[in-house]
């Protein structure tokens, strides 16, 4: 072998052992200790990001004067780009994500929060008579259980449905549409039988804080 050849030969060697030293026997550790954190991280993004949504948010918002609680492990998402309060007003939309990425985990619990606006052609009684027609419309008793929830705090009106049949590997889930004709307030959740009286606890403490910006 020429001298040209066996330098040739060499030079590959070399560098592979000057790269190799190039990454420290603790960075490698340090690598390879990452990977799995990183997974589970991924693995976990929906509860940390509402987690995430909490320390830069509090444990609260406002919407037109109206003080909406957030729970822990939920975020709201309010439009106010897009809103117009006199004649499409938004509202407050709460969300519970699921606590992994699993692709069998149920889907995200929702809390919909909105002020009531004057109608013209119909008293607050009656406007309120025609939500629970609707509410029961698309709850059909042949589906579902409909009845009023107990134990609910004064002025507040509320319909809960719950479906007759239940799969084994689903939690129970429920829906409620409530009102409240005094502080002017509507609400809606659809979620999980267990965070019903969560749902019920964010209503109870609606309470307008100034008067809604025209």
């Amino acid at each position: 072998m020429s001298k040209v050849q066996a330098l040739n030969v060499a030079a590959p060697s070399e560098i592979g052992r000057r790269t190799r030293k190039a990454v420290p026997l603790p960075g490698k550790i340090f690598a390879l200790l990452c990977i799995p954190l990183v997974g589970v991280a991924v693995y976990y993004a929906p509860a940390l990001t509402a987690l995430g949504w909490h320390v830069v948010h509090g444990n609260a918002v406002k919407y037109r004067g109206l003080r909406v609680q957030v729970p822990l492990g939920w975020t709201a998402d309010m439009n106010q780009a897009g809103d117009d309060f006199q004649a499409n007003p938004q509202g407050v939309t709460l969300q519970k994500p699921p606590k992994t990425l699993n692709l069998e985990a149920r889907g995200p619990e929702l809390i919909y929060v909105n002020l009531l606006l004057p109608d013209a052609r119909s008293t607050p009684q009656q406007q309120a008579e025609e939500w629970k027609s609707l509410f029961r419309q698309s709850h059909p008793i042949s589906d579902f259980n409909v009845a009023a929830p107990a134990d609910l705090p004064s002025g507040i009106d509320c319909l809960e449905a719950r479906p007759r049949s239940v799969s084994r590997d689903m939690p129970a889930g429920a829906a409620l549409a409530c009102i409240s004709l005094q502080q002017g307030w509507l609400a809606n959740y659809a979620g999980t039988r267990g965070n019903v009286p969560l749902f019920q606890q964010i209503i109870a403490n609606l309470k307008p804080t100034a008067s809604p910006k025209p």
